[in-house]
């Protein structure tokens, strides 16, 4: 028998689906997409506060000082934590987890901007255990598949067509990057250039509005050791341009170096006629081997970039 909390969560959201239909015959079809966007926003919101959340305090506890008494005891985590992600997927997800922006370009350009609803959790999930864990991944693919979910499924559930349907996927994507790691320009921009090439000016207020609402939630309800939020120690100097420049270019061909890398060594675990357990064994002894010679690899490594930006003023 469901429990009274159980009651009053359905009741809450009983009433807050009814006055969101409320408010969508009520306004225009441009107040509501804005209203859409501020409840996307705060909904993606607090999906990437549970995701750093969980990240953070499974590193927390799996780096519990007491285990720095066994030496190197951190390298076998990893490997903890790419298992259970597999047991979870294929136990609870049954194998399904759609990874990586391709399958949001597909959902764009083939599916009418429509995501399955469980890929509202199934990152939170599965990134919160490989992160964590030690797992040498990044949060961003997760929250922008998560963001997508929500934006996705809230206009679906809400019968607005393609073009909405699109924009409101954007904006979690949007409110996604702005929440997990308080830059909401960075989730502007990136849902304008990467998803919406030929979208109209007049996306840039819901999107702004998501991205805003996103990141105002993980500042509220977020510390700052678990969010990037550092100040600039220095001003702006026009002479370092070049060497910015020089960065860009530097971070770009980097970045190509990756992914094609990514995708070959992918490629390579897919041809491989071992079984789902051997490749996590290969997998966690790579990781393990990476992690010792490199030990900043483990985790997010956002924790490398805070402790990096604490030293920078000591330089000059």
């Amino acid at each position: 028998m469901p429990s009274a909390s159980s009651f009053s969560k359905m009741k809450f959201i009983n009433k807050l689906t009814f006055f969101i239909f409320s408010a969508q015959a009520r306004f225009s079809k441009k107040q509501f997409i804005f209203l859409a966007s501020i409840i996307v926003g705060i909904s993606v919101g607090l999906a990437a506060i549970i995701l750093k959340l969980f990240a953070h305090y499974i590193f927390i506890a799996a780096t519990y000082n007491k285990f720095g008494d066994v030496q190197y005891f951190y390298i076998a985590l990893p490997f903890i934590g790419i298992l259970l992600t597999v047991l979870v997927i294929k136990k609870i997800l049954k194998g399904k987890l759609d990874k990586g922006l391709a399958h949001i370009h597909f959902a764009l350009a083939r599916k009418s901007s429509t995501l399955p609803r469980e890929q509202m959790f199934a990152q939170i999930i599965t990134s919160s255990l490989t992160v964590g864990m030690g797992g040498s991944a990044g949060l961003e693919a997760p929250i922008v598949i998560t963001g997508a979910a929500f934006g996705s499924n809230f206009a679906k559930n809400f019968h607005l067509d393609y073009r909405e349907r699109t924009l409101l996927l954007a904006c979690g994507i949007a409110a996604g990057i702005g929440a997990a790691f308080n830059a909401p320009i960075a989730g502007v921009l990136f849902a304008l250039e990467v998803l919406l090439i030929d979208i109209s000016i007049a996306a840039f207020t819901p999107l702004i509005i998501s991205a805003a609402t996103g990141a105002l939630c993980s500042k509220i309800l977020l510390q700052d050791n678990i969010i990037l939020s550092f100040q600039l120690q220095q001003p702006f100097n026009y002479v370092n341009v070049p060497f910015y420049i020089l960065l860009g270019l530097l971070a770009g061909v980097v970045s190509v170096y990756h992914s094609r890398t990514f995708i070959k060594i992918e490629s390579l675990f897919h041809k491989s006629k071992n079984n789902l357990y051997n490749k996590v064994i290969i997998g966690g002894i790579l990781l393990a081997i990476l992690i010792f010679v490199f030990p900043s690899l483990f985790g997010e490594g956002y924790q490398s970039i805070k402790t990096l930006s604490l030293d920078i003023p000591k330089i000059y």
